[in-house]
């Protein structure tokens, strides 16, 4: 039986990071059979309460609140000591420390599923543990990843370097890999393309082929350019402003990170209140549904438009007309990768000119709904295909 660990897990309270973990599980039951799966996740509780089928172990890898009876004496002058050299050093000391009451015994292979974990700056944490695995002889994968100019600053690319494989999931990372002297990538397409939807009971309001699926983010509006400041939201009224004057159809708003500090629910709360009175708006609980039954009801809208990158894979891989969005490498590469162009298909957040840019867009992608669905039922059996593929290519690489 092969054993496979996931790490850098942010926790199931982001829709999207369940679906890595539900999909790649899955991916890795089919190529290896019966596998034992540990998940190191960074928010245990709610990885417990996702009910993942194919993980046979949940270890916490928060925890800070033991640091009192594992960091002795001797730890504290030697992190003392390195803290006036170098915080990250000291940092890393700690951690390491920490994460050596973790259960890394035995073989095996260890998947990082953070995609975009070294797009976000550095991080001594995630640092501290890889080295560790490295330290115990681990062989480690880059899974699934989005990588930008930014994620090679000297301690990530010292870290990225650590790797045994990295898994790029679109071609722009791929590339870039190439351009900064890595040898050891391989490019497939987001193990999430992969993942089962689940159709549940439709809700009161929800007409099969007649929703057009809204989701809307915090983080996105962080991406707004100084000229842009505000039109995030703006321009998603208008956007549904358009839907309702203009078609015969209802919006549902489909929130898929429900974290306090990066909470899907607050800006579709606002756009909720807003016109609920419309009789012609509905927003899912989300928190109720996991990726595959969120997946679900995405796959039975009319068309998508989405700034989280997982929730437009969702729709994007049940072929549903999609607009993105965008605020970063992954929107844009992915829809290169799958239409050869950005345009009709892309909306950055940080170049929106007006209020009715994100409107405008939605306009053409509908003009062009057809086309759009044709091409996504012409190329997504074999992209899906391409995904699983990266399993096989896994049990090359093991040996």
């Amino acid at each position: 039986m092969e054993k496979f660990a996931f790490f850098f897990h942010g926790g199931s309270g982001n829709r999207g990071c369940e679906a890595l973990v539900t999909a790649t599980s899955a991916m890795l039951k089919r190529t290896f059979g019966d596998s034992f799966i540990r998940l190191y996740s960074m928010a245990k509780n709610e990885d417990e309460k996702s009910g993942y089928k194919d993980v046979s172990e949940i270890v916490d890898m928060m925890i800070e609140n033991r640091a009192s009876e594992i960091i002795g004496f001797a730890d504290k002058i030697k992190i003392k000591l390195l803290s006036k050299k170098s915080s990250h050093e000291a940092d890393e000391y700690f951690y390491s420390r920490l994460f050596s009451v973790l259960p890394l015994k035995g073989d095996g292979v260890f998947l990082s599923i953070g995609g975009d974990n070294y797009c976000y700056g550095e991080n001594n944490t995630f640092f501290a543990f890889h080295k560790l695995l490295k330290k115990l002889g681990k062989k480690t994968v880059l899974w699934g990843c989005s990588l930008d100019e930014s994620s090679f600053s000297h301690y990530n690319k010292l870290d990225l370097s650590g790797y045994d494989w990295i898994f790029a999931r679109e071609t722009g990372t791929y590339e870039l890999l190439k351009q900064k002297g890595f040898s050891n990538m391989y490019l497939f397409p987001d193990p999430a393309f992969t993942l089962e939807k689940e159709l549940l009971p439709l809700p009161e309001g929800f007409v099969e082929g007649k929703m057009i699926g809204i989701n809307a983010s915090p983080l996105v509006f962080k991406y707004e350019s100084e000229k842009s400041k505000g039109l995030g939201i703006k321009s998603y009224e208008r956007l549904i402003e358009y839907i309702l004057e203009n078609t015969d159809n209802s919006v549902l708003l489909v929130p898929h990170v429900f974290w306090s500090s990066n909470d899907d629910r607050k800006p579709l709360l606002q756009l909720y209140e807003k016109y609920k009175d419309s009789g012609r708006i509905l927003m899912l609980d989300g928190e109720k549904y996991t990726a595959n039954q969120i997946k679900g009801y995405i796959s039975r809208c009319r068309a998508f438009i989405g700034a989280r990158t997982h929730s437009t894979i969702a729709a994007y891989s049940t072929c549903v007309p999609t607009l993105v969005l965008g605020y970063s490498v992954k929107s844009v590469n992915i829809a290169k990768d799958l239409f050869g162009t950005t345009d009709g298909y892309v909306v950055p957040i940080d170049l929106l000119q007006d209020e009715y840019g994100l409107s405008k867009a939605f306009s053409k992608l509908l003009a062009n709904e057809e086309n759009h669905r044709e091409t996504l039922q012409r190329i997504m059996p074999g992209y899906i295909e391409k995904a699983f593929s990266a399993a096989e290519k896994l049990k090359e690489l093991i040996g």
